[in-house]
C-alpha cells in the first residue's frame, strides 16, 4: 500500500519514474532497518527475562539451602539437649534422687513439642517434593508463618513433580495464596493453615486451606480491591487470577464451608 502511494504521488507529482524507484528503493530499505530493530529488542528482551527468571530461581535456591541449614541446625542443639537430659535422667535414677528425677523428667517432657514439631514440619515432608524452588517455597512460608505465630501444616503422601514449563508462575501463584492465608489465620483464633500437595494421573492438585471469618461472597472474593485486611490490600488475589488467564494449563477453584476457605489450584499436563 505503501509503494501504491509513493507511485500515486509520485504520478501526480509528475516525478520520473528514476526518482519514483530510488524512493522505493530508500522506503525498503528503513523498513529492513526497522523490521531488524525490532528483532533484536525481541531477542534482548527474551534474554533479560530469562536471565531475571534464572535468577529468581538461584535465589529461591539459595534461600532454600539457608533455610535447611537452619532448620538442621536446630534438630542438632534439639538432639544435643536432649541426650544430655537422659544421660541426667540415668545419674539420677542410679542414685534414687527421686526429686530430681521428677524435675528433669518434666523438663524431658517440655521438650516433646518441640520434637513433634520438627519430625512434623517440613523436613519429614521435603523429600516428597522433586522441584528444588518449590521446596524453598514451602520453607520459606513455614517460617514466615511460624514467626507469625501461625501453624503451617503440609500433607504428601506421595512425591510430586511439578511441570517445569510454567514453574515460575506456579511459584508465584501458590505464594500468593498462602501469604493471603498466613495473613488471615493471625486475625484467627486457630491460626491454622493447612497446604495439601495432591497427584494422580496427568493432573496435580495444590488445595490451601484456612479459616475465614468475614467472606462470604465468593463471587467478590477474587475482584480487584476486595480483602478482609482493609483497604487497598486486595490486589493478589486479582494477580492470581490474572496469571492463570494466561496459562491454559491452570485452573482454580475456590469453595467456602463452614468458615473455611479452601482454595485449590489445579496443574493439568500440557496438551
Amino acid at each position: 500500500m505503501a509503494i501504491e502511494i509513493i507511485i500515486t504521488i509520485g504520478n501526480i507529482q509528475q516525478i520520473t519514474a528514476t526518482i519514483q524507484l530510488a524512493i522505493i528503493i530508500i522506503f525498503g530499505i528503513l523498513i529492513g532497518m526497522t523490521l531488524w530493530q525490532v528483532m533484536l529488542f525481541l531477542k534482548a528482551y527474551s534474554i533479560r527475562q530469562e536471565a531475571n527468571d534464572q535468577f529468581v530461581r538461584n535465589q529461591q535456591l539459595q534461600d532454600y539451602l539457608v533455610n535447611i541449614e537452619q532448620q538442621y541446625t536446630e534438630l542438632r542443639r534439639f538432639k544435643h539437649d536432649y541426650q544430655n537430659i537422659l544421660l541426667s535422667l540415668e545419674s539420677f535414677a542410679e542414685k534414687g534422687d527421686q526429686q530430681q528425677f521428677k524435675a528433669y523428667y518434666q523438663e524431658l517432657l517440655a521438650q516433646r513439642p518441640i520434637q513433634s514439631e520438627i519430625q512434623g514440619a517440613v523436613i519429614a515432608q521435603l523429600d516428597y517434593l522433586k522441584n528444588e524452588p518449590i521446596r524453598g517455597l514451602v520453607i520459606q512460608k513455614f517460617l514466615a508463618a511460624k514467626q507469625a505465630g501461625v501453624t503451617l501444616k503440609f500433607e504428601m503422601t506421595e512425591p510430586i513433580e511439578l511441570p517445569t514449563a510454567n514453574l515460575l508462575t506456579v511459584i508465584r501463584i501458590i505464594g500468593i495464596l498462602l501469604d493471603n492465608a498466613i495473613e488471615q489465620a493471625v486475625q484467627e483464633t486457630d491460626k491454622l493453615v493447612s497446604c495439601a500437595f495432591l497427584q494422580s494421573e496427568g493432573l496435580i492438585e495444590i488445595t490451601i486451606e484456612n479459616t475465614v471469618s468475614q467472606v462470604k461472597d465468593i463471587q467478590a472474593f477474587s475482584e480487584l480491591g476486595y480483602s478482609t485486611k482493609g483497604a487497598g490490600r486486595g490486589t493478589g488475589l486479582a494477580n492470581v487470577q490474572d496469571l492463570i488467564a494466561k496459562q491454559t494449563n491452570l485452573f482454580l477453584e475456590t469453595q467456602i464451608e463452614t468458615r473455611k476457605l479452601r482454595q485449590t489450584l489445579m496443574i493439568t499436563e500440557e496438551t
